[in-house]
Order: C-alpha cells, then sequence, then structure tokens
C-alpha cells in the first residue's frame, strides 16, 4: 500500500512537470512570435518610409492581399480549433494558424488604413503587439480570471487615453467617441458573461473559464473600475490624465494580489 502511494505522488509529481512544460514551452512560442511580428513590423517600417511611391504601392497591394489570407486563416484556424477541440495535435495547428491569421488581418487593416507613407499604422501596430504579447504571457502563467481583469483594466487605460488625446481632433473626434461608447457596452457585457459563469460554477457553455476557488468580487471591482473609468472619459475627456493613473494603480494591484494568491 505504501509503494502504491508512492508511485501515486511519483505520477503527480511527473504530470506536473509535463504541465509545466507545456506552459514554459508556449511562453517561449509566444516570445518568439511577437519577436518575428516586430521584425515584420520594422521591415514594412523601412519600405513604407523609405521607399520610392511605386515600392510603397506595391507593398500597400501585398499588404492588403496577406490582410485577406490572414483573415481566411483566421476563419478556418478557428473553425479547425472548434471542431477538432478533442483532438489536441489538431486543435493546437489550428490555434496557432489562427493566431498567426489574426495578426496579418489586423496588421493589414491598420497599416493599409493610411496611405503609402504615413507610418500611424505600424507605429499602433508596434505598440498593440507587446501589449498582446504581455496579455498572452498573462493567459498562460496565471488564472483565467487575472487575464480577463487585466484586459479589463489596460483596455479601459488604452480606451481613456485615446479618448483624452483625439478630444480636440476634428478627425477622429467622432470614431473614437464611437470606439469609447462600444469599449463601455464590451465590459458591461463581460461583466453579465461573468455573473453568468458564476451561477454554472465557473462554466460557459459547460466549458470551465474560471477555477473552482475564483473570487468573482475582483472580478466585478476590475470590470466596473474600468467601466466607472470608460464612461467619465467619455463624458469628460479632460479627466483621462487622472483616470490613467486610476487605472494604472488599479491594475498594479491586481496583479500583486494574483501573484501573491499563486505563490
Amino acid at each position: 500500500m505504501s509503494s502504491t502511494r508512492k508511485k501515486s505522488i511519483s505520477q503527480k509529481n511527473v504530470e506536473r512537470e509535463r504541465t509545466e512544460n507545456r506552459t514554459l514551452n508556449r511562453v517561449y512560442y509566444v516570445f518568439l512570435l511577437g519577436l518575428a511580428a516586430e521584425c515584420w513590423l520594422f521591415l514594412t517600417y523601412r519600405i513604407w518610409a523609405g521607399s520610392a511611391l511605386s515600392t510603397g504601392l506595391k507593398w500597400f497591394t501585398a499588404l492588403q492581399v496577406l490582410m485577406w489570407l490572414g483573415l481566411a486563416a483566421l476563419v478556418l484556424g478557428a473553425a479547425g480549433a472548434y471542431l477538432k477541440r478533442q483532438d489536441r495535435k489538431v486543435r493546437r495547428i489550428s490555434v496557432w494558424a489562427a493566431c498567426v491569421g489574426a495578426f496579418f488581418a489586423v496588421s493589414g487593416f491598420i497599416i493599409t488604413f493610411f496611405p503609402p507613407g504615413v507610418n500611424t499604422g505600424v507605429a499602433v501596430m508596434c505598440t498593440l503587439v507587446p501589449i498582446a504579447a504581455v496579455l498572452a504571457l498573462v493567459y498562460l502563467l496565471y488564472q483565467h480570471e487575472c487575464f480577463l481583469c487585466t484586459a479589463a483594466l489596460a483596455g479601459s487605460m488604452f480606451t481613456v487615453w485615446v479618448r483624452g488625446a483625439a478630444a480636440d481632433s476634428g478627425t477622429w473626434k467622432v470614431p473614437v467617441l464611437v470606439g469609447t461608447v462600444v469599449g463601455a457596452v464590451v465590459l458591461a457585457a463581460a461583466a453579465y458573461l461573468v455573473r453568468k459563469a458564476q451561477a454554472e460554477e465557473g462554466k460557459l457553455l459547460k466549458i470551465r473559464v474560471f477555477s473552482v476557488e475564483c473570487d468573482y468580487r475582483i472580478l466585478y471591482a476590475a470590470l466596473g473600475v474600468g467601466f466607472v473609468g470608460v464612461a467619465a472619459a467619455l463624458v469628460v475627456p479632460a479627466v483621462a490624465y487622472y483616470l490613467m493613473w486610476v487605472l494604472g494603480i488599479a491594475l498594479f494591484a491586481e496583479l500583486a494580489y494574483y501573484t501573491t494568491k499563486m505563490m
């Protein structure tokens, strides 16, 4: 009986080590993908800014083609990951294909939104890629509830910053205003889904999204702070600077809480 118990403990240790190794491998892949994405954006910037107009127009067309190809890869990868979710190998390949497709679809749309020679789209992507990489690392290394809180607060900070920066812009004022409203609606919808998951003990559509020991008060607090910050920036853009400080402090406190909880 003692040997059986030791064997069981040994098997648990082996399984735990395998799980940790898989997580570390995913973190490594995310880091490499983020680095590759930044290199691609640097190449795009060099061609976009330093080449002749004819070369810039050719690159513009190539980015549009890659945008549509990326959108197709995103749709097919997401469908494959869902339909073959029981097959781990196919699901993994489909997820990575969807992620790569999402990058080319989003980057192609944002960069080509501006004419050749205007680097605003490239600058936006160079900012979004590190943010996405950090969020992916949070998703892999922390609980799912920590990822939701981090995404909500970071997204709220970004929305508040854009709202404050575009408050006096004649071109971007209305689109940013609409985007801010959409951001507030997304936060409210997230709170509704959290409530639904809480009623089903951390599951949505029979899929576990939050851990059993999840403290839903933290989730509601993060979503509430983010919603109030976005709503306040929507009404009074002048307070955006101070709201960013409040949201930044809340983000730091939330990450400190979940990091301490993991120890």
